[in-house]
């Protein structure tokens, strides 16, 4: 590897998907996957030893998942850049993803030869997003869509709550106190005006977030 090379890491826990992707990114001299990992924790200590140039990362993942994990990382190296892979072509999510830190947003749907220029784009500092989405992220007004009014991580938090996660488990996961998940799980419920377990998993279907 030269020092024109641009360093990726895969992250997603399809081994199946990593491969795929590796050979094609490859195909490029200039894109060197210098390293996989099936899920965020594991991520979060390779980097911890070898410094890459873009992390691609999914966000759906045993454990921990993306968007914590890319908060735990841009934590300890503000400057990393990470390139979301994806399959949810939500509006809501990448705004949030983009909010976190993300430099780029892709869905699973587009065609490969487009993560070859997304990385290109993120090394020149740009940020890329799927075709499939640009628009209705550009449209997006957090003043109408409650949703968009959480934090990054009370977005987790509800996400993993409106998918059925118990308080006790989205600690663990996450690394937090019961009693602090359940702080942000009230502080959510109101600002989404939804009262109940039920209500919060209705609301995040209507939007497409469960």
């Amino acid at each position: 590897m030269s020092a024109a090379d641009i360093a990726v890491l895969l992250v997603d826990d399809h081994a199946v998907v990593r491969a795929g992707y590796k050979r094609y990114l490859e195909l490029d001299p200039a894109i060197v996957v210098v390293g996989e990992a099936d899920s965020g924790e594991q991520a979060y200590a390779f980097l911890a030893s070898v410094p890459v140039d873009v992390v691609v990362m999914d966000l759906s993942m045993p454990g921990q998942g993306g968007l914590e994990t890319m908060r735990r990382i841009l934590q300890r190296t503000p400057r990393q850049r990470v390139l979301v892979f994806t399959m949810h072509d939500n509006a809501a999510l990448a705004v949030q993803a983009l909010r976190a830190g993300a430099r780029g947003y892709l869905t699973k749907s587009m065609p490969p030869e487009r993560m070859v220029e997304a990385i290109r784009q993120v090394m020149q500092g740009e940020i890329p997003i799927s075709d499939d989405i640009a628009g209705a992220v550009a449209d997006m007004d957090g003043d109408s869509v409650p949703h968009l009014q959480l934090a990054p991580r009370e977005f987790e938090i509800f996400r993993l709550l409106a998918n059925g996660h118990s308080v006790d488990e989205i600690g663990q996961r996450l690394f937090l106190g019961a009693k602090t998940v359940a702080n942000y799980q009230s502080t959510i419920r109101q600002k989404l005006g939804a009262h109940t377990a039920i209500e919060l998993h209705q609301y995040a279907k209507r939007h497409g977030l469960a």
